[in-house]
């Protein structure tokens, strides 16, 4: 039987962030991917300037300095002032960072789908592969989750369109709580525009239909339709010698959705852990306290859909005119 000191389920930032680390601390490393290519994965692909702790900016598609605020109503230009946002493709990403870890020695296999685990190997393809610890980065389903008898209640949906339609500004949509409270955005790429919308799980055909409006509205091409679950229903990420990150351990905001920076850290502070087991998790407990500010917020605008309503065509423009404030509310809940 084959047998790794670290074995990774999933290919994706997390994984292959804790990959990378654990290589370069010289750790034994195997990372599996169920999927043939790595990289591409239902995301619009936002970042903002903490993720060049961990990632190059010469792979970034596009930057944004403010953004376009669309209301029930009215629309408005926001300054992003220092904190822009910037677009990349999931694909690049994923390409770049699999080359990283591969770079620092870990070994990263293909079409390997698991499906069994073990207290000591996992099944993949038919054949054992053992480890001292396992890492599962394999998203809202993950199998390291379920093994380990975590369930996932707290989800939300993302639909979107990769779309052939360019578009020039970055804008979000706060303006339809009548029916369901979601958000819509549009980001630009360099060759294509995610346009899509986030929403709690159970209103998942609400979303594509108020989705395909909105593109029949501002006459953009719905070219390659995607979903996804986004698992927010955070419990826990070490356990022994297995361990959650990413989308497997509920990481990502329930407020923002923001994915891509709570992944990429998890995934490093996985990998610290390993390394040191005395690593007391910085960087986990800041994103816990962000997260837990973030979804205490959530829980305030989704008492009532008036509450939202009110927020954002009542509130939110007085709140525009006050740089300072917009400014100290998003140092609180690290909302950008």
């Amino acid at each position: 039987m084959e047998k790794y000191e670290v074995v990774i389920i999933g290919a994706g930032p997390a994984g292959l962030r804790a990959a990378r680390v654990l290589s370069e601390g010289g750790k034994d490393v195997l990372v599996l991917e169920k999927n043939r290519i790595i990289g591409p994965t239902v995301c619009a692909g936002g970042l903002t300037i903490k993720n060049f702790d961990f990632v190059p900016k010469n792979i970034i598609d596009k930057t944004f300095n403010y953004m376009v605020l669309h209301t029930a109503k009215r629309t408005y230009d926001v300054d992003m002032g220092s904190h822009p946002v910037f677009t990349v493709d999931r694909g690049k990403l994923g390409q770049w960072m699999s080359k990283e870890a591969q770079k620092a020695g870990a070994e990263v296999r293909t079409e390997c789908r698991v499906s069994e685990i073990k207290d000591d190997h996992v099944l993949v393809n038919d054949k054992e592969i053992g480890y001292d610890y396992l890492v599962g980065a394999n998203g809202s389903n993950s199998i390291v989750r379920k093994f380990l008898s975590i369930p996932v209640n707290k989800t939300l949906i993302a639909v979107q369109y990769m779309s052939k339609t360019p578009r020039t500004d970055l804008e979000i949509f706060l303006e339809d709580f009548k029916n369901v409270i979601k958000y819509d955005w549009i980001f630009p790429h360099s060759g294509f525009t995610s346009i899509g919308m986030g929403g709690w799980t159970n209103n998942a055909a609400m979303l594509r239909r108020s989705l395909d409006e909105l593109c029949d509205k501002l006459s953009v091409e719905k070219t390659k339709f995607e979903a996804a679950h986004i698992n927010f229903d955070y419990r826990g990420f070490a356990f022994g010698n297995r361990f959650l990150a990413g989308d497997a351990a509920g990481f990502t905001s329930g407020l923002t959705g923001e994915g891509i920076y709570p992944t990429i850290l998890s995934g490093e502070e996985v990998a610290r852990g390993i390394l040191n087991k005395s690593y007391a998790y910085p960087g986990i407990k800041h994103l816990l306290k962000t997260k837990s500010s973030q979804e205490n917020l959530l829980r305030i605008l989704s008492i009532n859909r008036s509450i939202p309503q009110i927020v954002f065509n009542n509130f939110l423009p007085l709140l525009l005119k006050r740089r300072n404030l917009c400014i100290m509310i998003n140092n609180k809940y690290s909302i950008v």
